[in-house]
């Protein structure tokens, strides 16, 4: 589709061109010692609390099944490749087609935010560090505001009605909805804190209405 034509190949060409030039002439920032280190520490946070609820939580995985519909999309054909690494496998074996497009389908978006809150939930000099890293590190910039795209996306209303609907009403799967709930509130939150934003929408106000 870019090379079907001779004015959309020309134009094809034009933004490649214009891109790789640009690249060539633009001046990096180049993080400091601090933002390489904190860097790690969110790295090391984030993926640790995602992992424990994933992988440590013994109600997730019921949760998860009941909640979206991951069961479903891995009977349908719309993927080159299985629904999961290894067909007898747990979750962590799925590949990235029923796994975010479960999330995405109850309006959650789970795969893409969890764990961000326990790393940016910080105050004082590490709030401020990491502040000053939004304002002038672009690269770290692009991670928080593609978080906060995906989080633009999200619905509490429709994820609380996909746990009514289909979900049992038992005190183990229910309280870990709500806990999910909290975390989305929480994450979003943390995000407002580091970019210093009232709203976690931002320039994505057009994903907001369309979610």
């Amino acid at each position: 589709q870019n090379f079907g034509s001779v004015p959309i190949a020309e134009r094809t060409l034009d933004i490649y061109t214009s891109a790789v030039l640009c690249e060539g002439f633009t001046k990096h920032v180049e993080p400091s010692q601090n933002w390489r280190d904190q860097m790690d520490r969110v790295s090391e946070i984030s993926c640790a609390g995602y992992r424990h609820l994933v992988r440590e939580e013994p109600r997730f995985v019921p949760y998860f099944r009941q909640a979206t519909p991951e069961l479903e999309l891995g009977t349908l054909n719309i993927g080159s490749r299985p629904a999961k690494r290894n067909p007898k496998g747990g979750i962590e074996s799925l590949r990235a087609i029923p796994w975010t497009f479960a999330w995405t389908q109850t309006r959650t978006h789970l795969s893409a935010w969890l764990g961000v809150a326990d790393a940016l939930n910080v105050d004082g000099a590490e709030l401020e560090g990491l502040q000053d890293m939004y304002k002038n590190w672009p690269w770290f910039r692009e991670i928080i505001d593609l978080v906060a795209m995906v989080l633009s996306k999200t619905d509490f209303s429709i994820s609380q009605n996909y746990d009514d609907q289909l979900v049992d009403k038992t005190e183990e799967l229910t309280s870990l909805g709500k806990e999910v709930r909290e975390r989305l509130v929480n994450t979003r939150k943390s995000v407002l804190k580091v970019t210093e934003s009232t709203d976690v929408a931002g320039p994505h106000v057009a994903l907001l209405r369309a979610s």
